[in-house]
C-alpha cells in the first residue's frame, strides 16, 4: 500500500458560525436587544458532529442602567449569579431546530429548554462533575478564598463563617469594574436536545440546518438578584465540528432516505387540586420515557422568587400512577409514598421514595447504568436542594417506543401541594417532557415527510 492509499480521505474542520440576524452592535438581550438568535448551517457534502457543537458567547450583567448607554455590572462581591444546576443554559428559553431547505419542516423544538435541562444536569451529573467540567464550560457557582491573609481568620472559622463571609463567594458572574471596563464572563454551553444526541447528520440530505434560540426573562435567570438586574450577550458564535464526505460518499450520490433521530416535545400545565390528573394529548408514535418536573406557579417568572425557578420541589405525592388512553401503563402499580408515621406531609415533601427514583432514572437510561448523579432518595438537604422529579420508560426493551398518536397519556397524583414556605395549598406548575424517537423520508427537492 503507498503512502497516499493511507492518507485519510475525510475532513475534520471546526467552524465559527456567526448568528445569521445579528444586529449592528452585535448584542442579543431578552430586555434590551434582539431576544431571538438564528444560526444557519449551509447545505453541504458533509456531516456535522452534533454531540460536538457548542453555543458560546459572552454573558454580561447589570444590576442598575440601560444596556449599551450605562450601567453598573455585576461585581464579585455581590450577589447575584446563576442557578448551580442550570448554569449559563438559564439564558435558553426555547430551542428550535429545522432544515434549512425545507423551510417548513421544524426537526425539534423544545420549550422551557432550561427547566429540561435544569433536571438532566442534576441526574445525570455528580456534586464532582458540577466542581469541575460543568463548572468550567457553562459557569455557575463556586466557593473560594479570595483574600485570606485580609480576613485574619483561622481555617476553622474560614470554615464556619464560609456562607457569610462574602470575601468566600468566588462568583462567576463578576463583570469587572465601570461599564466601559466591563469584560463579561465567556460561557460555552453544549445543546442538549434529542437530534444532537443522535448519530452526525448528513447536512445535504436535510438540506441544512437553522438553529434558533430564544432568551430567557431576566427575572428568570438569576439568583439573589432583583427586577432591575439585567444580562445581555455578545459574541455569539456556533462551535460546528464539520466532518466533510469522502469522494466515495460522495459518487454514491443522494437518493431518497430515512432519517432516524431522537427529539424532545414539552409541554405544560397546573396541578391545582390536591387529588389531579395530568393529561396531555401528545400525538408521538414512539415516544421512549417521559419527565416531570414541578415548580410552584409563584416561582415562576417572578424576580422575587429567582433563588428558587430551576429547583424542582416535591409537591407532596403520596399516590402515584400512570396511564395511557386510561389505563396504567407502562406500570401495572400504584406507588404509594406516604407511610402515615410522624409527619406524613413533611416527610412526603423531603423525601424521594425509593421506587419513584428507580422509575424515574430509566426516563433518562436504565438506572443500572446512571454512574453519576446528586439524585439520591433520603438525605438531609431540605425541600429545594432535595431535586425531585418524576419519570417513566415506556419502552426498554426495543428502543423504538410506543405509540401515543391517538390516545393520551396522564399521571395521577395524590399530593399536599403545599407551599415551600408555608402550610398553604398552592398551586404546582408541571413541566413535562417526552423523548421520542423520529423516522423522518426526505425526498430530494421536496419537503420532509414523516413516516406514518
Amino acid at each position: 500500500m503507498s503512502v497516499n492509499d493511507r492518507i485519510a480521505t475525510q475532513i475534520k474542520r471546526y467552524t465559527k458560525i456567526t448568528p445569521s440576524n445579528a444586529t449592528g452592535n452585535g448584542i442579543f438581550s431578552f430586555s434590551g436587544g434582539n431576544p431571538i438568535i438564528r444560526f444557519t448551517i449551509a447545505e453541504a457534502d458533509a456531516f456535522l458532529l452534533a454531540p460536538e457543537t457548542r453555543f458560546q458567547f459572552n454573558l454580561k450583567a447589570y444590576s442598575t442602567g440601560v444596556v449599551g448607554t450605562s450601567g453598573t455590572p455585576i461585581r464579585h462581591d455581590g450577589t447575584a449569579n446563576m442557578d448551580c444546576k442550570v448554569m449559563a443554559s438559564s439564558v435558553i428559553q426555547n430551542l428550535t431546530i429545522s432544515s434549512r431547505r425545507y423551510a417548513t419542516s421544524i426537526c425539534e423544538q423544545i420549550l422551557n429548554y432550561n427547566q429540561l435541562v435544569s433536571v438532566a444536569h442534576p441526574v445525570l451529573s455528580s456534586k464532582r462533575d458540577f466542581a469541575t467540567q460543568r463548572s468550567h464550560e457553562t459557569m455557575s457557582i463556586g466557593e473560594g478564598i479570595l483574600n485570606r491573609d485580609e480576613l485574619n481568620q483561622s481555617n476553622s472559622e474560614m470554615l464556619t463563617n464560609r456562607t457569610s463571609v462574602k470575601t468566600l463567594q468566588r462568583k462567576y458572574l463578576s463583570c469587572g469594574g465601570t461599564y466601559s471596563q466591563d469584560q463579561g464572563t465567556d460561557c460555552s454551553l453544549p445543546l442538549y436536545c434529542g437530534m444532537f444526541m443522535s448519530d452526525n447528520l448528513d447536512l445535504r440530505l436535510l438540506g441544512g440546518l437553522e438553529i434558533e434560540i430564544t432568551l430567557a426573562p431576566d427575572a428568570n435567570l438569576f439568583e439573589n438578584a432583583d427586577n432591575n438586574t439585567i444580562y445581555t450577550i455578545e459574541n455569539c458564535i456556533l462551535n460546528a465540528p464539520i466532518l466533510y464526505k469522502s469522494a466515495s460518499q460522495m459518487a454514491s450520490g443522494l437518493s431518497p432516505s430515512s432519517f432516524s433521530f431522537l427529539s424532545f416535545t414539552s409541554l405544560y400545565n397546573v396541578a391545582q387540586s390536591t387529588n389531579t390528573t395530568i393529561t396531555n394529548k401528545v400525538g408521538l408514535r414512539g415516544c421512549l420515557s417521559m419527565i416531570q418536573k414541578f415548580v410552584p406557579v409563584g416561582y415562576i417568572n417572578n424576580a422575587a422568587q429567582n433563588a428558587n425557578a430551576f429547583a424542582s420541589y416535591n409537591p407532596g405525592v403520596q399516590r402515584l400512577t400512570f396511564h395511557r388512553n386510561g389505563q396504567r401503563f407502562p406500570l401495572e402499580y400504584t406507588v404509594i409514598t406516604d407511610r402515615g408515621s410522624g409527619n406524613p406531609d413533611a416527610e412526603v415533601r423531603n423525601e424521594q421514595n425509593a421506587q419513584v427514583l428507580l422509575n424515574s432514572l430509566t426516563a433518562f437510561e436504565n438506572y443500572k447504568d446512571v454512574k453519576h448523579s446528586t439524585i439520591t432518595n433520603q438525605n438531609l438537604a431540605n425541600q429545594k436542594d432535595n431535586f425531585y422529579y418524576l419519570g417513566v420508560s415506556f419502552d426498554q426493551v426495543s428502543g423504538q417506543g410506543v405509540d401515543l398518536s391517538g390516545g393520551t397519556v396522564s399521571t395521577e397524583l395524590d399530593s399536599v401541594l403545599q407551599n415551600p414556605a408555608d402550610n398553604a395549598v398552592v398551586p404546582y406548575g408541571v413541566f413535562s417532557f417526552f423523548l421520542n424517537r423520529e423516522t423522518l423520508v426526505i425526498q430530494p427537492n421536496q419537503r420532509i415527510q414523516a413516516i406514518e
